[in-house]
């Protein structure tokens, strides 16, 4: 049995699983680009813009336990049962997501959870460990960088390794497809007296966009 250190365990199956695990792989590289067709913004134009404020559509839970099952590989009809039955999206997201580090099937961990124990009890059960939860979100990082911006696995490993924050590798894997420079070189270019702004005015000559 895999003992995890219990504040990180704690965190590893708090609410923020769901956003950790959907939100931030499917729409972190998004989050520093304001424009998907990445337009330049010259710095010497300015215009005041009418911001319309749009009623935020909640998605219900068929369609969360769809992203669920999509995402991590298990079947649609098992997430939507447990919902039924126990009524929490939340935990069904930790069982999905406990399936996807095991190769396990939902139901099998689904039964391990009973009122005599927690979370972090099964996940310790399993053998999950903070190294395989780590592995994960690093080998998910480099997937969704290689397919959004053509950089390759490696390179994005070794950023990685290099201990670069995540915000950074994914900007600079931005600028690498603009500007058609490797990722490793685009990185070399920022240092701790610029900004990833000053970068892009060096390497294509103007700003982008939520950069």
């Amino acid at each position: 049995m895999v003992k995890l250190n219990r504040n990180y365990g704690v965190r590893f199956l708090s609410g923020l699983l769901l956003v950790s695990s959907l939100v931030f792989i499917s729409g972190f590289c998004q989050q520093v680009e304001a424009s998907a067709d990445s337009k330049c913004i010259h710095a010497e134009k300015t215009q005041t813009r009418v911001l319309y404020q749009v009623p935020r559509r909640w998605a219900d839970r068929n369609e969360l336990a769809a992203t669920i099952a999509n995402h991590y590989g298990v079947p649609y009809g098992a997430v939507m049962k447990y919902c039924n039955e126990n009524g929490c999206l939340e935990d069904a997201c930790r069982i999905a997501f406990m399936a996807k580090l095991t190769d396990k099937s939902f139901d099998s961990i689904a039964d391990l959870k009973t009122n005599d124990n927690t979370w972090i009890d099964v996940s310790e059960a399993l053998g999950i460990s903070e190294d395989l939860v780590r592995v994960y979100r690093n080998n998910a990082l480099i997937d969704r960088i290689n397919q959004r911006y053509g950089v390759d696995r490696a390179s994005v490993a070794a950023l990685i390794e290099q201990r670069y924050k995540i915000m950074d590798i994914v900007k600079a894997s931005r600028l690498a497809k603009e500007s058609g420079i490797d990722v490793m070189a685009v990185m070399g270019h920022k240092t701790i007296s610029n900004t990833w702004t000053d970068v892009a005015k060096q390497l294509i000559g103007c700003e982008l966009e939520g950069l």
